[in-house]
């Protein structure tokens, strides 16, 4: 089995601080992937990386036959892989319909006010089946900038998601949820996984090693550890430079 994301020696800098200092690893298909360390481990830099919101100093990426490397952010995004943002961004002023059309149509092209609406059936075939999917279509005409912290969280899933991209990236996305709130998203993440690959950074290590199949453990900008989460929660130097020696891992 091949892996479907491969980052061979990348590296990225600012000023003197090696934020990803010659970091390989591989990550394979049919797992939810985590990918965790302390602050200023790299994992933010990593995803900026990988989505092209930065650029690297030096190394390669590849997303299955592509290489990512350098590339914009709308040709990765073309390929097919999208990320959410810990800082949740949506359209606050736009509906939820609204808010997922407008991404669905803006990937397709089809932002044109001169097309008449029977071009759109398919637009919103897709926006009412991803809304059904996260249980959206009771905030359907409701302004996304009403909705609580968590259902926002929903919003930008379905945004990623109405594309049908090939691998998701999620930047803390339980980040400041109630736990009913946490509960709700991971599952939604948990079934978007049956269909796409899922790589996510979260603090959260209760979430973590629920969901996760395979953990990736970042310290200063380089790979630390790789494993299951049983694997992970008794490697003593991710306990030592992650967790400190005295703490226990929740590895239930």
């Amino acid at each position: 089995m091949k892996p479907f994301l491969r980052i061979e020696n990348l590296s990225k800098s600012f000023g003197g601080v090696k934020a990803v200092n010659d970091l390989s690893l591989s990550l394979m298909p049919n797992k939810i992937n985590a990918i965790i360390g302390p602050n200023g481990a790299g994992k933010t830099t990593l995803f900026n990386l990988i989505t092209g919101f930065i650029k690297s100093d030096s190394g390669r990426i590849f997303f299955e036959d592509s290489e990512l490397t350098n590339l914009p952010i709308h040709q990765i995004s073309r390929i097919g892989v999208k990320r959410t943002l810990q800082i949740k961004s949506v359209f606050n002023s736009m509906s939820v319909f609204e808010n997922l059309w407008i991404t669905l149509s803006a990937h397709r092209g089809n932002l044109n006010p001169f097309k008449k609406v029977a071009h759109y059936l398919s637009e919103k075939e897709r926006v009412e089946e991803v809304m059904e999917q996260l249980d959206l279509g009771r905030f359907r005409d409701a302004p996304a900038g009403i909705l609580s912290y968590g259902d926002v969280a929903l919003l930008e899933i379905g945004m990623a998601i109405i594309t049908h991209p090939k691998m998701i990236l999620f930047d803390e996305p339980v980040c400041g949820m109630s736990p009913q709130e946490t509960e709700k998203v991971v599952s939604k993440i948990t079934s978007i996984a049956d269909q796409t690959h899922v790589v996510i950074i979260e603090h959260d290590m209760d979430v973590v090693f629920k969901i996760a199949d395979e953990i990736t453990v970042l310290a200063f900008g380089q790979k630390l550890a790789t494993g299951t989460p049983r694997e992970i929660a008794d490697n003593q130097k991710v306990k030592e430079i992650y967790f400190g020696t005295d703490e226990v891992l929740n590895n239930d």
